[in-house]
Formats: structure tokens, sequence, C-alpha cells
């Protein structure tokens, strides 16, 4: 097989495997006393396509925080809680739809929470 041919199969075969491939990035958001973000986990590592949203008490404040999340497709948005205090994050199930946007909030009893804008992705 002469060099052309090796590369122009080297090309195509390249450019399937980048067709296959889910998109690797990340949404986060975040305030003063909660952080959130996204992790992807692909067909290859995990088997199927989907995503994990995380959130985290950064705050000794005794407010516990939250993640918003706008899934992808559908437009509802979720919320995943986390009230053990300062230090502690907690994560989702998989949600096999992706997430188009995430906010990071600090609950606060009888006021307005403190919340990050949305990102998107």
């Amino acid at each position: 097989m002469n060099k052309r041919i090796k590369k122009a199969a080297g090309a195509i075969i390249g450019g399937l495997f980048l067709l296959g491939a889910s998109p690797a990035y990340a949404i986060s958001a975040s305030t003063d006393g909660a952080a959130a973000w996204t992790d992807n986990c692909n067909r290859t590592k995990c088997g199927v396509d989907y995503v994990f949203v995380w959130v985290k008490d950064r705050k000794a404040d005794g407010h516990p925080v939250k993640a918003e999340y706008e899934k992808k497709l559908t437009g509802d948005v979720d919320v995943l809680w986390e009230k053990r205090g300062n230090g502690n994050e907690n994560v989702s199930k998989d949600i096999e739809l992706g997430v188009a946007a995430i906010k990071a909030c600090e609950y606060i009893n009888n006021w307005p929470d403190d919340c990050s804008g949305w990102s998107r992705s």
C-alpha cells in the first residue's frame, strides 16, 4: 500500500472515530458558599453517555446548598441538595439526556437564595 492510500485511510478512520465520540466538557458555577459542576461519562469510559451533577457546601454557615440544573432536550429543571454542612458534597444519579445549564445556590431560610447565574454548555 502506498503512502497516499495509508494517509487517506488513516484520515477516514480518524474522522469516523471523532464522529462517534461524545463531547468531553463540563459546566460549573459557584457562589461564596456553594459550588456546582457536571462531570461527563462517555460510552468508552462507562458504556453509555451520561452526566453526573455535583454540589458542594464551601462555607461553615449552617446554610444548605443546592445545584439547580436544566436537562438538555426537555428543559426540565431539577435540584440536587447538600444539607450535611461545610466540606460535604453530593452527586446525582446519571442523567442520560445531558445538562444544558447549571447554577449553584446557598439556601437562606426566609430570604432569597444566594445563587450564581446560570452557566451554560
